[in-house]
């Protein structure tokens, strides 16, 4: 070999080693790249997920719709992950969320995920949500629904055979253009659930409560035995609103509740308003228990009318209080409430702010139960979103 095609040999070799080089040095950096690009995204997640819990109520709302772009990466296997972990903590704030606009905004955003096959939803606060799109069917095969609360929920266009509501609750919820064939209703609650052109094929409702009259007459041993889809009708109450009220008022009082009736009444609403004098000398129960069954929504009233100077709560237990100068309802507020309940009406509390136990505690948390103070102004109480949104219901 000459000289001249020795040096050719060894300048064909730098020249080669470079592009090697160049190549080897292209790929660790985009590698380099791509790690560091899914190292932010990752933070990006892990700053929005802790935003959910902020104390900052406008930071929470923003973080729960932000939470949504995170399904978009089902389909990018880099991020793939990301999308169950999305579901994931949505369920887990579920679980403890109280009814309201933040859970309600964390519960619309599963819809987004697209897919929820499989997922475990078991006992998670699902009341008043949409979980639907207008534009596409959502996939819900075998999703859990264990014991989960759906009350007064929108379900729509959903593909959710074998989807498990086992022992759930279905109060007002309304179901459409969806198929859960095989699903499994066991122990559900359906009262006043609305099916509108549903596959029910094999559902299994066996020990379901309130099960509608047109899939009950296609019950084989609990199991839906339509080929077709189905539509459920509910029976409508009429208009009128229970007044649960103490039977004598202070004039303060007296004004509220009749402020109430005539607002409820220039809607057209008729007002079951009990005073003291009105209630028979036998058969008291019997009397409310008719006037409930016939109405369609319930007022509470809870004014003050017992005073507690010095007590003690729950004597002799670990869970001992004393009381000191306590305010309580009317022991009557509990019983008609109690059966409102049972006869699935939509409540509105008009409470002192004084009181705050038992059904007026402030603790407790449905998206058909609303609450006001007494002190607010009726005249604003057309614009007031707990008294629009409890009308809403009936």
């Amino acid at each position: 070999m000459s000289t001249s095609d020795f040096l050719q040999l060894i300048s064909a070799a730098v020249v080669i080693s470079a592009v090697v080089y160049g190549i080897i040095q292209g790929v660790h950096y985009l590698i380099s790249h791509r790690h560091k690009k899914r190292d932010e995204y990752l933070r990006s997640f892990d700053t929005v997920v802790a935003q959910l819990s902020s104390d900052n109520k406008t930071a929470q709302l923003a973080a729960a719709i932000l939470l949504r772009r995170y399904f978009d990466t089902k389909e990018n296997k880099k991020y793939e992950d990301l999308h169950t972990e999305t579901i994931n903590v949505m369920s887990a704030l579920l679980r403890m969320l109280p009814t309201g606009v933040f859970q309600k905004t964390v519960g619309d955003g599963l819809a987004f995920a697209g897919d929820l096959s499989g997922a475990d939803l078991q006992k998670t606060n699902m009341q008043d949500i949409y979980l639907g799109r207008k534009d596409t069917t959502i996939e819900m095969e075998k999703t859990d629904f264990f014991m989960a609360d759906l009350s007064y929920a929108l379900v729509e266009n959903i593909h959710g055979p074998g989807a498990i509501f086992y022992h759930s609750i279905l109060f007002n919820t309304q179901i459409k253009n969806s198929d859960f064939s095989g699903a499994n209703f066991c122990g559900a609650d359906l009262s006043n659930v609305r099916f509108k052109n549903v596959l029910l094929k094999d559902a299994d409702f066996t020990g379901a409560i309130s099960i509608p009259e047109e899939i009950a007459a296609l019950l084989d041993n609990g199991k839906c035995t339509a080929e077709s889809r189905i539509t459920t009708t509910t029976k409508k109450k009429g208009r009128s609103v229970f007044f649960s009220m103490p039977g004598c008022l202070s004039k303060y009082d007296e004004v509220l509740t009749k402020d109430y009736k005539k607002i409820l009444e220039d809607k057209g609403y008729d007002v079951i308003y009990y005073q003291k004098d009105d209630y028979p000398q036998f058969g008291q129960f019997n009397r409310i228990r008719q006037s409930i069954k016939e109405a369609s929504a319930m007022i509470a009233f809870g004014l003050k009318q017992v005073n507690i100077k010095d007590g003690v709560y729950h004597p002799d237990t670990t869970k001992q209080t004393s009381l000191k100068n306590k305010w309580l309802p009317t022991p009557w507020n509990e019983l008609e409430v109690g059966m409102g309940l049972m006869n699935d009406l939509p409540i509105l509390l008009v409470k002192d702010p004084a009181i705050d136990s038992g059904i007026f505690d402030d603790k407790l948390s449905e998206c058909f139960v609303a609450t006001i103070p007494s002190d607010f102004d009726s005249r604003r109480l057309e614009a007031n979103k707990e008294f629009t949104r409890w009308l809403e219901k009936f």
